[in-house]
């Protein structure tokens, strides 16, 4: 693409946003449902992949609960999408008062004894305005774990607009010696680990009653090199606004070996799953999460 096109585009999302952003919160949350929907009718593949999944997760929940479910976690990808076209326009205020994020004191004693801190999440709520906020309640370096989009157009404004407010983002492909040195420096890295794992840099740990990829690095680190771990999980409240509470995961009683990794990739993978099953709307079921399986001995 070339940069012309490049600045079109541009355009119009950074216009789509404005006028997203002078929307009443709830005529903003209706439009972003409707756009969910959408998305449900013009990708079946789609569709098919969280019916599925939601199918193995609640095998004895009935049908249209299962459908419901369905439809609703694509309204909440609708929300999150028009949410986040906003976020080139709303101020620091805004955004805190947005989210809201208790807990932040056990990660502030932690870094400021000079530890770094791991904070982990999912595709979960709006987990894009969890990582654009986290930084308004720290005052230290933050930096967040990026996928690499097919779509460089996508790819660019996510980056601009997720250094808004302070942070540093991190290409996931190679990213752990990044994220040792950010840590060792005191600073906190954020990441998304819900998505599957490739099965070569992987532990399968239980989620739903199935064996899960799960990325082994972020239980790794942690072990390896003493850093705290959190997880937390931006829950849609009912006036539009979230609250996602900062929960550590411990990790003391382990030791840097496959079996104490092993655990602690448990551990956090446990506490994704609890809050799914609290609000299982608000989880991406659209991707392939068990597309691997470990071989077979």
């Amino acid at each position: 693409m070339n940069l012309l096109q490049y600045r079109i585009a541009v355009i119009v999302l950074r216009a789509l946003g404005a006028g997203a952003y002078r929307l009443p919160v709830r005529l903003r949350t209706w439009l972003g449902k409707r756009i969910g929907e959408i998305f449900r009718i013009i990708s079946p593949s789609r569709h098919r992949v969280a019916a599925e999944n939601i199918r193995h997760a609640f095998p004895k929940a009935a049908p249209a609960w299962r459908r419901e479910i369905e439809r609703l976690s694509f309204q909440n990808l609708g929300i999150t999408l028009i949410e986040l076209l906003t976020f080139p326009y709303i101020t620091p205020a805004e955004a805190r008062a947005a989210l809201y994020l208790p807990g932040t004191e056990d990660v502030e004693r932690e870094l400021e004894r000079g530890t770094g801190v791991l904070l982990l999440s999912g595709h979960y709520g709006n987990w894009e305005l969890l990582g654009f906020t986290f930084p308004l309640y720290l005052d230290v370096g933050t930096s967040v774990i990026v996928a690499q989009q097919s779509n460089k157009i996508a790819e660019m404004y996510l980056d601009w607009y997720r250094r808004r407010t302070g942070n540093r983002t991190i290409p996931m492909n190679n990213a752990a010696f990044t994220i040792v040195k950010r840590l060792l420096a005191g600073e906190a890295v954020a990441l998304l680990a819900d998505q599957a794992a490739q099965p070569d840099h992987c532990e399968f740990v239980p989620f739903f009653g199935r064996l899960a990829a799960t990325y082994q690095a972020p239980a790794r680190i942690a072990l390896r090199y003493n850093v705290p771990m959190f997880v937390a999980f931006a829950e849609r409240l009912e006036d539009g606004r979230y609250s996602a509470v900062i929960r550590r995961i411990p990790h003391e009683d382990l030791q840097c070996t496959p079996e104490g990794i092993t655990e602690l990739t448990k551990r956090h993978v446990q506490a994704l799953e609890e809050a799914i099953r609290k609000h299982p709307e608000l989880w991406a079921w659209q991707h392939k999460r068990w597309k691997h399986q470990p071989p077979q001995s």
